[in-house]
């Protein structure tokens, strides 16, 4: 799997911060789903661009984010691409933007 993680430390309860994060993730139009046995958040179809994917695991006061993007269509879509390097630059890019306003609601 290439994913790209962040971790972000957080001093409020980790239903606050579930909650925050739901909330930003819902704003930029990502959706929960059940993607290969694992609940992560999605973003697209891939019909005309790629599919952006964010992940969020808790662990104590550590949020660890993974943001990765699939390029192709549905379940025909192409291996995961972590949220470096130039290939499909501007999805990534938006993946990163989304984590970004996490870590700033989560640690202010």
């Amino acid at each position: 799997m290439a994913r790209t993680t962040f971790r972000i430390d957080f001093h409020q309860p980790p239903q606050v911060v579930d909650q925050i994060a739901r909330n930003i993730l819902i704003a930029d139009d990502y959706r929960e789903i059940d993607y290969n046995r694992e609940v992560v958040w999605k973003k697209g179809t891939g019909l005309m661009t790629a599919m952006h994917y964010i992940k969020l695991e808790y662990q104590g006061n550590t949020l660890v984010v993974s943001g990765w993007v699939q390029i192709g269509i549905g379940s025909v879509g192409g291996k995961e691409r972590d949220l470096e390097g130039i290939t499909a630059s501007i999805p990534k890019k938006s993946v990163k933007k989304t984590i970004e306003k996490l870590r700033a609601a989560i640690q202010q």
